[in-house]
């Protein structure tokens, strides 16, 4: 069995600076094509095989790899992961930029979809994650740079905070900063006492990080059963399209369409194929309308000619049982 890679710990930072909630990088993309890429490159050569048994424990988001040994260059990168010269990985990610933010002290992305996974030599280097726009470019190192430092707290470099001048416009005397006098309404979001409205900064600061974090493993787990929700629809939409198609509801070529449609609206799908006939086939004339195992003579009797036929054909043994 193919050691397992990890493809994202939650609790790591990365070499930008931020961390990934596992829970909420979108698996369906990739999914449907899990390919392993070498160091990033996508181009059909740099395709080294594809990723099995991807899965969610705990933190971790875990890949096996599966190497295309019948190309060179898969075969000698296997080779290395083999004998343990090489156990890393990189993940290739698309994003919205408002869904990277930061949680308390933290920079944090709440959501992702996964593009591609790659075998690498050093994942803490600057490529450690490649990051591509909603549209798929792949955004440039000094791009993520500037992005990451744009959603940081602003601070104003070079000066003393105990000039008269910035402790006024920040409002950061540290004598009158020392308590702050909070509202009732923010005691209570704070879990406070009431009663006691002035409350020291550090524990107002405390208080604060200790409601981000909180924040950040609710959403963390809204995604998963966004994920899970989403997951039971797409599979019930399969069956019931694959099932209409098999009954001769609908043809095999609108299958697409139909799929799309419960998509967007899945009572309406539902219903517009239950109003569709089923297409009497001549297998189904004949099944056996006793529901035995075995065909008997008075049902045989029952078919029509063609169905006979038919049955005689492809059924010749249980025939001559029948009729000798």
């Amino acid at each position: 069995m193919p050691k397992p890679f990890v493809f994202n710990d939650q609790n790591q930072t990365n070499s930008y600076g931020f961390r990934i909630l596992t829970k909420g990088i979108s698996l369906k993309r990739f999914n449907k094509n899990p390919m392993m890429l070498n160091q990033h490159w996508n181009s059909t050569e740099s395709v080294l095989g594809k990723w099995t048994n991807i899965r969610v424990e705990k933190d971790l988001l875990l890949g096996e790899p599966v190497f295309d040994i019948e190309d060179a260059d898969a075969l000698k990168v296997s080779g290395k992961v083999e004998r343990e010269f090489i156990n890393s990985c990189s993940m290739g990610i698309t994003f919205n930029r408002d869904d990277l933010k930061i949680i308390g002290t933290e920079l944090v992305m709440e959501k992702c979809e996964l593009y591609e996974c790659s075998i690498v030599a050093v994942p803490s280097n600057a490529n450690s994650i490649r990051l591509y726009s909603e549209s798929g470019t792949l955004l440039k190192d000094d791009e993520v740079k500037q992005l990451c430092l744009s959603l940081q707290p602003e601070v104003l470099e070079n000066q003393d905070p105990s000039d008269s001048e910035l402790s006024q416009k920040l409002q950061l005397n540290p004598i009158n900063m020392k308590k702050i006098l909070l509202s009732v309404a923010s005691l209570l979001a704070l879990k406070f006492d009431k009663s006691t409205p002035e409350v020291d900064v550090e524990k107002v600061e405390e208080a604060i990080l200790n409601l981000s974090k909180e924040k950040a493993t609710l959403e963390a787990k809204v995604l998963s059963l966004e994920a899970e929700k989403e997951a039971v629809q797409e599979t019930a939409i399969t069956e019931m399209v694959n099932l209409a198609i098999t009954e001769g509801r609908i043809p095999a070529t609108k299958k697409e369409a139909f799929v799309n449609l419960a998509k967007t609206d899945f009572d309406l799908a539902k219903t517009t194929i239950e109003v569709i006939p089923v297409k009497k086939t001549l297998s189904n004339d004949v099944s056996n309308p006793a529901g035995s195992t075995e065909m008997t003579k008075e049902a045989f009797q029952k078919l029509s000619h063609t169905a006979q036929l038919e049955f005689k054909a492809n059924n010749a043994e249980e025939y001559k049982k029948m009729f000798n």
